[in-house]
């Protein structure tokens, strides 16, 4: 019988202790260099701790890619307490080749960064694409989308006081759509308010996003169906008829819910409309500092009635045919110092000629977008009175001859 040789106990735990290193090397090896790339408990933990946490990890956890490592560029006030910074919050987690998430916080101390003219808000081609119902804010031309947060207290160390803070976010994976960009800009919105404590209620995070020019819906802006382009919005369900002008009326409006914008447009389903015959109408308000900075975005185009500065165009160049006459207005609101903007657009057609407006015809204009504003702000279920406006003073005309 041969004999058995016995190894030491010390050498026993010392092989044991090399499989297990090689083994768990061997399991490293083989997720780099799979299919997979190996990143992923890296990078959720990364994404987790980015914008000093304030990105809504549980819900952008699935969408992080394994492929590549991520990496994060951050800056801001609320990022680097004590920083000096215009931004409350700029930050960027990228993997390369694969995504990004991108959110970025400024308090609104002048113009705002996105848009709010009537053309960027009311529904049809040039409108938003995609909106959450309750939120001020929309889908963004370069991407992801844009939200408006207020803080009744004011944000902290400011040049200047302000209470409305403007954030855009966008989460730029496979897989993630619009509402996972407004759940995102909602998330961050609502982490800085807290942080500040400046007051007010925290943001709702969406449930939804809806085509604003496809969807009808309720007078507490549930969506009931989409199966015609923008009719039947409370607010702007009455603004056409109440004009008093002939022809069937169709509306549409935004679907924010806002009471820091709102806009309506009605249109007349009329095939062959007569010369000057009203067409098309809408309705815009803006409150607070928004109003501030879309009377500014109005007035560096010149269509403000301080710059035209009462002056009368007495032609109508036929170029692209069409002319239109805004009315605005000033009054107080329940968001604060507001602007309301109503314009008539009337059908030319010179045949090729340009078009003299005499001053009978003028004051018929003036008549026909007066009337729309009696109609918008007389109107119980348009914006004005459900945000309960009062002294409305008239700041005057601006012409649009096209």
């Amino acid at each position: 019988m041969a004999e058995r040789r016995l190894v030491p106990r010390r050498r026993v735990i010392a092989l044991a202790a090399l499989a297990m290193v090689l083994i768990a090397g061997a399991a490293t090896a083989l997720a780099v260099g799979g299919d997979e790339g190996g990143h992923l408990a890296a990078n959720r933990a990364q994404l987790k701790r980015a914008c000093a946490g304030m990105l809504p990890y549980e819900e952008l956890r699935p969408f992080v890619p394994d492929a590549v490592a991520g990496r994060v560029d951050e800056y801001g006030t609320e990022l680097e307490p004590g920083e000096q910074s215009r931004s409350a919050a700029h930050c960027t987690v990228a993997w390369p080749g694969h995504g990004e998430v991108r959110v970025t916080a400024v308090p609104v101390l002048s113009e705002l960064p996105d848009s709010v003219e009537v053309e960027d808000l009311a529904p049809g081609e040039y409108g938003p694409e995609r909106e959450a119902p309750g939120l001020t804010g929309t889908t963004a031309k370069q991407g992801g989308v844009w939200l408006l947060a207020e803080c009744p207290a004011g944000l902290r160390g400011q040049v200047r006081p302000t209470g409305l803070l403007h954030v855009d976010a966008a989460v730029d994976l496979p897989r993630a759509g619009t509402l996972a960009d407004f759940r995102t800009a909602v998330h961050v919105a609502n982490k800085i308010t807290a942080r500040q404590k400046c007051g007010g209620s925290p943001l709702k995070k969406p449930d939804e996003v809806v085509d604003p020019y496809e969807a009808h819906v309720t007078k507490d802006y549930k969506v009931t169906s989409v199966d015609e382009p923008g009719r039947d919005q409370p607010k702007c369900r009455g603004l056409g008829a109440r004009t008093g002008f002939p022809g069937k009326w169709t509306a549409g409006g935004d679907l924010q819910g806002s009471r820091l914008l709102s806009v309506c447009t009605a249109s007349a389903d009329t095939e062959d409309p007569a010369d000057w015959d009203v067409t098309d109408i809408t309705a815009a308000s803006w409150a607070g500092e928004v109003g501030d900075s879309a009377y500014d975005q109005y007035r560096s185009s010149g269509d403000t009635p301080d710059f035209q500065d009462g002056r009368r165009d007495t032609t109508v160049p036929q170029e692209d045919g069409g002319a239109a006459l805004d009315l605005w207005a000033r009054a107080q609101c329940a968001a604060g110092p507001t602007y309301h903007r109503v314009t008539a657009r009337f059908a030319v057609d010179g045949h090729g000629f340009d078009i003299d407006v005499s001053k009978a015809r003028r004051a018929e204009l003036s008549t026909a977008v007066r009337k729309v504003l009696d109609a918008y702000l007389d109107d119980p279920a348009a914006w004005p009175r459900q945000q309960r406006c009062h002294d409305t003073k008239l700041i005057g005309e601006v012409e649009e001859w096209q």
